[in-house]
């Protein structure tokens, strides 16, 4: 299977309902289909399991099977062993009157009612949201997919992860900040933890959802208001003297003068050289732009693919199976056989070193 695949495990009725979502028959670079035997939650999960997916997966059912999907889904979300990847779920039927279940909206599993009339339709649809699926979130290598999965990992942290892992929302509506501080966090965000060419976490939005949340670190400066009114003066500050987004083609040279500019501000700020508007004193913008960094740093790091990108396997160590889980090689350049190939030579349990 390619780094970019992605498997759609359909439940017999809405296997029925496409054009012979097999494996052998219906599979292409980016999408596999494969037949799931049974409507039963534990069948499901079992056939997830079993296949040995570690992909980016979706679940696809007929309006009669959502509820099964539906608790799959909740399971896997909790941590359910030996699983991980659910991307999204598609639910086939009457795109009048068919609608997906409440529980996975609210999980903010990606969704999409697809019209079930026509099988070929129905299959071509099913391949073009996966692609857009995968195209929405960084994607976990399937080597670090595996030990997430494994019983190395404790259940709960599976379960954070795995949540961590959904897609961003695209048509995301900010709760504690205005549309405009959003598209402002979201523009800084991108210059203070640049993510590379790809799919991205949508930081501005996370925060948003953080400060809501009351999820932050916890930590507030003297004489700081709270996160969701630091955030909101902090950004209307900046937005005074963050230099304006471009419109129509851009070019590298034209790229480069922005992040000038845009580092300019910020040496500006870290220098309490900026004002900070009616409310902040320049020293004030200061702590809140420390904090935000923090924030952001963070919110990039929790994500599983970052684990995976900076080489951090740390979260393996819990574990649920009969023996404690550790580390017996601590050393740079060296990795013990349950861990990615990439974090160095094996040591075998045993091995000279």
């Amino acid at each position: 299977m390619s780094d970019s695949t992605s498997t759609v495990f359909a439940l017999p009725e809405a296997a029925a309902m496409l054009a012979a979502p097999s494996a052998s028959a219906r599979s292409d670079d980016s999408v596999r289909f494969e037949r799931v035997s049974t409507s039963e939650v534990d069948g499901v999960l079992s056939a997830i399991r079993d296949a040995g997916v570690f992909d980016p997966f979706l679940l696809v059912a007929a309006s009669g099977e959502a509820g099964v999907v539906a608790t799959a889904c909740e399971r896997i979300l909790d941590g359910e062993p030996g699983i991980f990847g659910l991307a999204a779920v598609i639910v086939l039927g009457d795109s009048d009157t068919t609608s997906a279940p409440p529980s996975i909206i609210e999980s903010e599993v990606p969704v999409r009612v697809v019209a079930a009339e026509d099988g070929d339709a129905a299959t071509a649809d099913i391949a073009s949201f996966a692609a857009e699926a995968a195209a929405r979130a960084p994607r976990v290598p399937a080597a670090w997919a595996r030990v997430i999965a494994s019983d190395r990992t404790d259940v709960a942290v599976r379960a954070t992860l795995a949540r961590r892992a959904l897609a961003d929302d695209p048509d995301y509506r900010p709760e504690g900040l205005d549309d405009a501080q959003l598209a402002l966090l979201r523009r800084v965000a991108a210059r203070l933890v640049p993510q590379g060419d790809g799919p991205v976490i949508d930081l501005g939005a996370r925060a948003d959802r953080m400060i809501v949340a009351g999820e932050s670190d916890g930590w507030r400066p003297t004489g700081m208001s709270t996160d969701v009114e630091a955030y909101r003066t902090g950004l209307d500050a900046l937005a005074a003297v963050w230099p304006a987004a471009d419109a129509g083609e851009v070019h590298a040279a034209d790229h480069a003068a922005d992040h000038a500019a845009e580092d300019a501000v910020i040496r500006g700020i870290l220098d309490k050289a900026v004002p900070g508007g009616d409310v902040l004193s320049p020293g004030q913008l200061a702590l809140w732009f420390e904090d935000l960094r923090n924030d952001l740093a963070r919110l990039w790091m929790s994500h599983p693919a970052s684990l995976a990108r900076v080489g951090y396997s740390g979260f393996a160590t819990g574990g649920t199976g009969a023996t404690p889980a550790g580390y017996r090689v601590l050393a740079a350049g060296e990795r013990e056989e349950w861990e990615p190939v990439e974090l160095g030579r094996l040591v075998a349990e045993g091995q000279d070193r």
